[in-house]
């Protein structure tokens, strides 16, 4: 029924073990070697990729600590810029009191003058008023 035949049994295996060096030598391997390139591609990309985090970690906090020195610089030229503004609004509101009041006492000195001329006009022509003041009454 069965007939084993050893000569059979050992070329199948001879082909079986042929056919396996085959494979693992045109397929395994380079497939293998594909593999083991890629993983370390991968982690070669990996220690890239946490590197740069690093490094934009870095640059991140280098970027907020110039803002806030820029945001310091500006607002201390603000401020200086404010007290400049401050400083020369005074010193014009000062001028312009001080040209205020010189022209005042000015004015001042002038009313006072014309007072003493006025009075002595008044007093110089007081009889001719109370004559034509006493002959308007008269004519009433």
């Amino acid at each position: 029924m069965l007939d084993i035949s050893l000569g059979m049994i050992i070329f199948v295996g001879v082909l079986f073990l042929g056919l396996v060096y085959l494979l693992n030598e045109m397929l395994y391997k380079p497939l293998l070697s594909f593999m083991d390139k890629r993983e370390k591609s991968i982690r070669d990309d990996l220690l890239v990729a946490d590197k740069n985090d690093g490094d934009i970690e870095e640059d991140l906090q280098e970027a907020n600590a110039k803002i806030i020195a820029a945001k310091a610089e500006a607002s201390k030229i603000r401020e200086d810029a404010m007290a400049k503004a401050k400083e020369a609004a005074s010193r014009a509101l000062a001028e312009a009191k001080e040209s205020f009041d010189s022209k005042y006492a000015t004015f001042v000195k002038e009313l006072s003058k014309e007072r003493v001329t006025l009075k002595k006009g008044i007093s110089s022509n007081l009889s001719s008023y109370q004559d034509g003041i006493s002959t308007k009454i008269k004519n009433i």
